[in-house]
């Protein structure tokens, strides 16, 4: 399948540059090799993913054979315990019935009709021995009534595993079916049938951001230019309990903004992003964080770039904005990442949710079924974008992390560690961890069961709240 797949790709690149297709898909010989290389570039990755997800279909198949096994062994080991505790019970009832109420006989009518003291002593060392062994049998009983509920409970967590394990699979079936399609709708492309689609949006794949830029969130700075077309945004505290973003970017707003200033959370995000931390200055502590951390930054208190200016109709500090087009201090990455079109797991369900940073800062999200993301809101109103676009998250973390005050008095995220998180997804929620082992590491999110999250294709915020 693979090879034969190779081969049209390989052939159909050939005929692209050697010009056998006698359809004007590409601009000018260097805009053609450009996107020629594009285009080989998300095939390669479409091809990887769909390797990476048919090997992750044969590996669920092969789980789902190993529960269905441990299931039907469970259901016989269960069968057998009921079979065994009823039997038991109905021996041992016999026996109480016998030995203790024929005749209305009671411990104490036994104990009185002794005839005299060694014959009391006699019947008082048997009762002893019956009663010590009927309470063997009753702790027999019992053991067997709690492996009895062990068989009970494993049956259940067996059936949730297999249920989770079939979803799993119909799961990586679609987005298999999803990407062979993205495949297919490229290939087409690169023929000419699509020729308009071409470099204009390439279906899940998403480029690896370059820019990371401090944007306000005091009530002065909304609405924000620039968020409805990040990549990723964080919201993290600062002091005061406002909060501030750091956003991703892997294509270049004529306006983002307006912009702040450095903080050793958003250092450490960016650096753990790879991307070039674009800040309003900062405090003397934190810029020496950025040059021990070797951070490839872009400073707007300090930078000659026309790129930084001022928007004249907002008060400063609240007016300081970038252009990431005519910043030109990074290229677009040619790193691609493709995104599947479905979560591969079954959640409950979280189509609404909120939460405060503050009495007054309080954030929710509505997912909106018929188009896959949830709008977002502050303080109850819908959250949009400096040019009125509305924010659409396809994937929001909830990352609680312990906050600590600096020798500033600054409120801190300590992003190293672990601890829990909530992501929502497709009007799904689950309950996982977040693991970051060091300063420059990737923070990676799980789900409970250990599993990495992946995430869906589209924006994703993370929130970053306290404990």
């Amino acid at each position: 399948m693979y090879r034969k797949r190779n081969f049209i790709i390989t052939l159909l690149l050939v005929c692209l540059l050697t010009g056998l297709f006698n359809i004007p898909v590409f601009g000018s010989p260097e805009e053609t090799k450009k996107e020629i290389a594009e285009l080989e570039l998300v095939l390669k990755e479409l091809e990887n993913a769909i390797a990476i997800r048919e090997k992750r279909v044969v590996e669920l198949n092969n789980e789902l054979k190993a529960t269905e096994i441990r299931l039907d062994k469970t259901a016989t080991e269960l069968a057998a315990s009921e079979l065994s505790l009823a039997e038991k019970n109905r021996i041992f009832g016999d026996r109480v019935r016998t030995a203790y109420m024929s005749d209305n006989l009671s411990y104490l009518d036994v104990v009185l009709d002794a005839e005299d003291f060694g014959d009391l002593v006699l019947r008082l060392v048997y009762l002893t021995r019956i009663l010590g062994r009927d309470a063997e049998i009753v702790s027999t009983l019992r053991d067997e009534y709690a492996i009895l509920q062990e068989h009970k409970l494993a049956m259940e967590s067996e059936k949730e595993k297999l249920k989770d394990v079939r979803f799993q699979i119909e799961a990586e079936r679609k987005n298999l079916v999803d990407q062979e399609s993205q495949m297919e709708k490229l290939l087409l492309a690169a023929k000419g049938k699509l020729a308009d689609e071409l470099g204009q949006s390439i279906p899940q794949a998403e480029v690896k951001p370059v820019y990371g830029v401090v944007l306000d969130n005091h009530a002065a700075a909304r609405p924000q230019h620039g968020l409805a077309q990040a990549n990723v945004v964080y919201e993290y505290e600062v002091e005061g309990r406002i909060t501030r973003y750091l956003a991703l970017f892997a294509y270049f707003p004529s306006k983002v903004g307006p912009m702040r200033s450095a903080r050793q959370h958003n250092i450490s995000l960016a650096l753990e992003n790879g991307v070039r931390f674009v800040h309003a200055g900062g405090s003397g502590d934190n810029i020496r964080l950025i040059a021990e951390l070797n951070l490839r930054n872009s400073d707007a208190l300090k930078s000659s770039s026309s790129a930084f200016y001022r928007d004249n109709s907002r008060r400063a500090p609240h007016n300081l904005y970038v252009n990431l087009k005519e910043l030109k201090t990074e290229s677009a990455s040619n790193a691609v990442v493709v995104r599947p079109a479905f979560l591969s797991r079954q959640g409950k369900t979280g189509t609404s949710f909120s939460y405060s940073y503050s009495g007054s800062l309080r954030v929710g999200y509505e997912y909106v079924a018929s188009r896959g993301y949830y709008h977002r809101y502050i303080n109850g109103k819908q959250h949009l974008d400096g040019n009125g676009a509305a924010i659409q998250a396809k994937n929001i973390i909830v990352q609680y992390t312990p906050h600590y005050n600096d020798f500033a008095g600054r409120a801190t995220a300590e992003l190293v560690g672990e601890g829990a998180i909530d992501f929502y997804s497709q009007g799904q929620y689950f309950r996982g961890i977040w693991k970051k082992s060091s300063e420059g590491s990737a923070t990676r999110f799980y789900y409970q069961d250990g599993q990495e999250i992946e995430r869906v294709f589209g924006q994703t915020w993370i929130q970053i709240v306290r404990p």
